[in-house]
């Protein structure tokens, strides 16, 4: 039996993300156990199957000293349970959790890349900083899984692991994203203060820099005169919150952007909601706007990697430039005239289902398991 262990910074983005996956590798016959610093309970379906949980102080700032101490019970998890494989996702883990191959030679590793800091047309820091370590750490990654077609090409291209994949995302169970009927959304919309007439516009993300909330703040303004039934939600939590609160106050926007924090309701929030947003600086793949596709909701996108995966055409939705609220209003304005226009389910997102994502998991790890 193989022995595998996952490694995240936080315990949240095993919850998030990859439970089906650690799952369906228990369902195979492996033994799999984690690594991370536990912020989130992790999900009781992994520990009632006896996946072990190590509680690893991980920090998110890859240079804070708390890391040393992390790094040294990492080499002594592996000393003593001797696993065949890591898999490491997020910053922080994927670096530690690749230098375990500088004392353990033959430990496999596996590095699921959710988006570099680097990327075309990005700040020259990205390139300057994260680009030389991911080139040093690629010598100690025997698998670069990458989850949008800009990383695969850097990747293969200037990185060079052993063996690079391409997949698209870590899946999406469409089970809990479909079109709800028309009576209860309209229950939901009297619960959030909404008419029947208004137009919302959907965001979700953490409220922090990279998600950029300030350009849907500044194109709502642009509009709230002409256009008095659109309105915002802004679903998320984080440090930006009380600025962002600030600048709608500012703005006179207060009674057309709300603040729903930390939601379990995002289905019955998206059926809700006319269009969905997301004005990144950077992404990986973003599942974000998969779930409002799976909903039949048009989406509009920053024109960066991991959006432009997704916004493959007009079917789908409108890509603008980051800090471009001219080009975003108008976009906007153009679904709000053609709100009649949802799309049907497409092949296209079905690609990112969990279960196709699972099926090339799975034969990566066959492929590892069969070339020793």
């Amino acid at each position: 039996m193989k022995k595998v262990l996952y490694i995240t910074t936080v315990s949240r983005t095993v919850n998030a993300f990859l439970v089906p996956h650690i799952q369906m590798l228990l369902d195979e016959g492996y033994q799999v156990d984690i690594a991370t610093c536990i912020d989130k309970p992790i999900d009781q379906s992994l520990t009632s199957r006896g996946v072990n949980i190590f509680n690893i102080p991980f920090t998110r700032n890859p240079l804070h000293p708390g890391n040393v101490k992390a790094f040294g019970q990492l080499i002594q998890i592996q000393k003593k349970e001797q696993y065949d494989m890591v898999h490491v996702h997020t910053p922080v883990a994927s670096l530690f959790g690749r230098l375990l191959k500088l004392g353990f030679p033959k430990l496999k590793t596996i590095y699921t890349a959710h988006g570099y800091h680097f990327l075309k047309g990005g700040p020259k820091i990205g390139w300057l900083l994260y680009y030389p370590i991911e080139k040093v750490m690629a010598k100690l990654t025997d698998v670069t899984i990458t989850i949008n077609q800009e990383d695969y090409d850097i990747t293969v291209s200037k990185l060079k692991p052993r063996k690079t994949y391409l997949m698209n995302g870590v899946g999406l169970d469409l089970t809990q994203y479909k079109i709800l009927p028309e009576k209860q959304n309209q229950q939901k919309r009297e619960e959030l203060g909404l008419s029947k007439d208004d137009f919302v516009i959907i965001m979700i993300a953490e409220l922090n820099e990279n998600k950029n909330q300030i350009q849907l703040i500044k194109a709502m303004e642009l509009l709230k005169d002409k256009y008095p039934q659109i309105k915002a939600l802004l679903v998320g939590e984080g440090l930006k919150l009380s600025e962002l609160q600030h600048e709608v106050k500012q703005r006179e926007l207060t009674d057309k952007i709300q603040f729903l924090g930390f939601r379990h309701d995002i289905n019955e929030l998206i059926n809700v909601s006319n269009i969905g947003v997301l004005l990144s600086y950077r992404e990986g793949l973003p599942r974000n706007l998969m779930e409002l596709m799976a909903c039949g909701r048009k989406i509009i996108g920053t024109n960066i990697r991991g959006c432009r995966d997704i916004i493959v055409d007009e079917t789908v939705g409108a890509k603008v430039l980051v800090e471009d609220e001219f080009g975003l209003a108008k976009e906007i304005e153009q679904l709000y005239h053609t709100r009649e226009s949802e799309f049907e389910l497409s092949l296209h997102l079905k690609s990112y289902e969990v279960e196709s994502i699972l099926g090339q998991l799975k034969q990566i790890y066959t492929d590892i398991v069969r070339e020793g």
